[in-house]
């Protein structure tokens, strides 16, 4: 394990007796073997694939005290074991310890699962929210973006053409491009199962000196299960009240030097309260390690997910206001005076899509991710890991926008700046209203190599101690997408069909002329280093800086405009990041971070005229907060203030030069907020994940010559920005078979566009779930979502809004084994220790 082992020694097992303890078994033989006696491993030592163990600390000064071999000694059979040392003060221990597979309780592990971020979680100058596996399992969450909802400051877009999968914003700006895998980018347009992941973590504040592009709010990592040498077989089945099902298997072994883990997937679940939308997810992600000296360990993983699934895009939005053409107000609107309006009034089970056809509407993609790391740890007590991954995932969705809402003689309003809805309109009966369905395709496959090097380690120079972290990476990424819009009604050729609202049916549409062809490479080149230096026990300072190189290429060779056809662009950008940590006891933080993040007009994989020759916008973050544990280190409280600072958003130019130069970077949009939470045991039966934001958005300016509409938008709220947001979830074990538990989310309203003239309405859900252990090894579990049958909308964005599933229940039966710890041939295990 590396010199680090010794800080694990003081750590107690759990009440599971083999929770925490590695074993030797048969790896082909249904994992069944002889047991290997082992220390009893931390939580952060316990979780799959994570990277950033404590590093010793070395004395620079003294290189010939560094050891060139490591021997390992053991106290005689029989000896009563030695006394085992504290650890040292300047490793961190968190005491809640796993069941040897990533269960580590609700309070988050000792490190990040980034092995760049090389000082505990405590120590690091960010908020850190981490979704564990117990609250994955006690919530019954299946994806990342139910994961992300237990975290407060999240919203999600609704799908569209630009942008599909998960699409999450961190405090006010989209972090679709923001989401990795054990530190690596993980790009595409997909949802994410959390079938193959043991936790979730949100890095939130600025985040470009450890990823790079994007991570203006923060960034999303999740960390994979991989092989930790513990032996288990996990497997669970559910059931939906809707009529579907999950079934999901977790089974991990080692024999020898080599250890195993395989976890899959097969779920077919209706969305409950949403007509003819349905999930179908199915997966499998083998893993397996190589001890190749007690230095050198390589792991080979990959991940395969395949999804068949309807596309939800919700419902329309009433006619909204419209911005004059001077931008110093609105007018008109459904209500006639300027309100802003919300989502069309109908049924939840409403549903717009195309159900009958060729060419009704579905989503399928298929994801593989394959990941080879190679990790070595020097005699100086550095860690060198090196990680390749190859990422391609195609998607083909044939989604039904809901567009074009109009009276009953199937015309659809007029509404729009120059000629606002008329007021014959106003109030007018949704009962009436029809709509257009806009069918359309789109084939999108992406595909990422990336090679990325981190090199972390402890050293002492004149009385500091330094954790360094330092690296290369290197990428090249390929996006190639086809589209076609052209799907006539077969009963009104050459357009699209239109629909009551109210008893929408589904038409026969064809198809017709193949529509646009782009494709887009991005190569990225980084360097990035950084410095956390323990002044004393009370004080850190930290530095980091990063470099990037990014060149992408865009070719659309079938542009109606030749010079529209192919675009390049080449950014380069220095970010950064200082702060200081104040620790006023061993159990507390107190720190202050200012960093900052970019975002190149290529992020998302698309060129145009208006954006080629733009700079990346920028931003600053400012973070202030602090971490304390108590209760022994059971419970965790964190708090922040924080303050976000575009000053270079793109906007549109209305200026004399617009033809030329249709976008400027000239916007300036702010986020300033507050941030709380608390996560662990209150007692030994007692747990809590808890958390709360408030949000303070404005688009502060924009020039003279911005549009009409960026005009009037100047004060108003950034969308999908809502000021408040609560999240609580918290069981308790009535006795040791039977635990209860229950949750509580609640978000303030929330605009859809800069101009507020469209928003959700704010909304309160509450979940509850009992589980009781049947036997030994097995655990039935219900769960009973959004209780009170809350009609809210999950997702948004300027075209339509999704409504969230009704009230629906999910029963669990899981089965969990792991063998018993083999009897040792002496009294009391001896103790292990490493030497020089």
């Amino acid at each position: 394990m590396g010199i680090s082992s010794v800080a694990h020694v003081s750590n107690a097992s759990n009440g599971d007796g083999a929770a925490g303890h590695s074993s030797i078994v048969g790896w082909g033989k249904a994992m069944i073997g002889v047991a290997a006696v082992m220390l009893i491993p931390d939580s952060a030592d316990a979780q799959p694939a994570s990277s950033a163990d404590d590093l010793p600390q070395v004395r620079v000064t003294a290189p010939k005290r560094q050891a060139k071999k490591r021997t390992v000694h053991r106290a005689p059979v029989r000896a009563a074991p030695a006394p085992v040392a504290a650890p040292p003060s300047n490793v961190q221990v968190n005491p809640i310890v796993g069941d040897g597979h990533g269960v580590t309780g609700y309070q988050a592990p000792a490190q990040a699962g980034i092995s760049r971020l090389g000082v505990p979680l405590r120590d690091t100058p960010q908020t850190v929210n981490v979704v564990t596996q117990q609250v994955i399992r006690d919530q019954h969450l299946t994806s990342m973006e139910e994961a992300l909802r237990t975290v407060p400051g999240i919203t999600f877009s609704a799908g569209e053409g630009g942008q599909q999968g998960d699409s999450p914003f961190i405090r006010g700006f989209t972090a679709r491009g923001d989401m990795y895998r054990d530190g690596l980018r993980d790009p595409g347009w997909y949802n994410r199962d959390l079938f193959s992941d043991d936790r979730v973590e949100v890095l939130k504040g600025p985040s470009s000196f450890a990823f790079g592009r994007g991570s203006t709010g923060g960034a999303i990592n999740t960390v994979s299960k991989l092989p930790t040498g513990a032996t288990f077989f996990d497997g669970a089945i559910s059931g939906t009240s809707a009529a579907g099902y999950r079934g999901t298997l977790d089974a991990s072994g080692k024999q020898g030097n080599v250890a195993g883990r395989i976890a899959a997937l097969y779920q077919d679940v209706p969305t409950p309260d949403r007509d003819s939308v349905f999930t179908r997810r199915w997966g499998v992600a083998p893993s397996v390690a190589f001890d190749v000296t007690d230095r050198d360990k390589i792991t080979l993983s990959h991940i395969y997910q395949g999804e068949q699934s309807v596309p939800d895009y919700g419902h329309p939005w009433l006619p909204a206001p419209m911005v004059n053409g001077a931008g110093t107000g609105v007018s008109g609107g459904y209500y006639g005076d300027g309100r802003a309006v919300t989502p069309i009034p109908v049924p939840r089970n409403t549903f717009y899509g195309n159900k009958v056809g060729p060419y009704r509407d579905i989503v399928e993609t298929t994801t593989n991710i394959t990941t080879l790391k190679f990790d070595h740890e020097f005699d100086n007590g550095f860690k060198l890991t090196n990680a390749t991954r190859y990422v391609d995932n195609q998607r083909y969705a044939a989604p039904t926008p809901p567009r074009g809402l109009g009276g009953n003689t199937n015309t659809a309003f007029t509404n729009t700046s120059a000629s606002p809805l008329s007021p014959v309109f106003y109030n007018y009966p949704v009962d009436q209203m029809t709509m257009l369905q806009e069918h359309w395709n789109t084939q999108t496959n992406d595909a990422l190599l990336v090679n990325q090097t981190d090199l972390v380690g402890k050293f002492d120079t004149w009385g500091l101690t330094h954790t360094l972290a330092t690296g290369i990476e290197a990428s090249h990424q390929t996006r190639y997408q086809r589209g076609r819009t052209n799907f006539w009604c077969v009963s009104t050729p050459g357009a699209y069909c239109r629909t009551s609202v109210i008893d929408p049916v589904s038409q026969p549409v064809y198809q017709g002329p193949f529509g646009n062809v782009n494709r887009t490479k991005i190569d990225t080149i980084a360097v990035y280093a950084s410095d956390q230096i323990k002044i004393n026990q009370y004080f850190e300072l930290l530095g980091a800086v990063r470099y990037d190189d990014v060149r992408a290429s865009y070719r659309d060779p079938m542009n109606a405009t030749p010079a529209n056809r192919a675009f390049d662009s080449h950014d380069r950008q220095t970010s950064w990041r200082v702060g200081g940590v104040f620790h006023p006891t061993q159990q507390s933080s107190v720190y202050v971070a200012h960093g900052t993040s970019f975002n190149p007009s290529a992020e998302f994989g698309t060129l145009s005229s208006g954006t080629v020759s733009l700079a990346p916008e920028t931003s600053t973050t400012t973070e202030v907060g602090t971490k304390i544990d108590f209760l022994n280190g059971r419970l965790s409280y964190t708090a922040a203030l924080f303050h976000i600072l575009k000053e270079n958003a793109r906007i549109a130019n209305a200026g004399p030069d617009a033809a030329t130069m249709p976008t400027i970077l000239a916007g300036e949009q702010r986020v300033q907020g507050f941030e709380t939470g608390l996560a662990g045991k209150l007692t030994d039966l007692w747990q809590i994940f808890a958390g709360y934001t408030y949000q303070d958005s404005s688009i502060v300016s924009v020039p003279a010559t911005a549009s009409a509409a960026d005009r009037y938008s100047v004060g108003k709220q950034l969308p999908n920005t809502p000021e408040h947001a609560f999240s609580l979830w918290t069981t308790y074990d009535f006795t040791p078979q039977l635990t209860v538990g229950g949750g509580a989310t609640y978000q303030s309203k929330a605009y859809a566009n800069t101009a507020n003239t469209i928003y959700v309405p704010e909304y309160w859900k509450f979940d509850v779930m009992a589980s009781y252990k049947v036997t030994k090894e097995s655990t039935l579990q219900l769960n009973i979502y959004n209780l009170t049958d809350e009609h809210y909308y999950a997702q948004y964005y300027g075209g339509h809004a999704v409504p969230a599933a009704g009230r629906s229940a999910i029963l669990t039966y899981r089965y969990h084994f792991e063998p018993p710890p083999p009897v040792p041939d002496y009294p009391v295990k001896a103790a292990r220790y490493v030497s020089k």
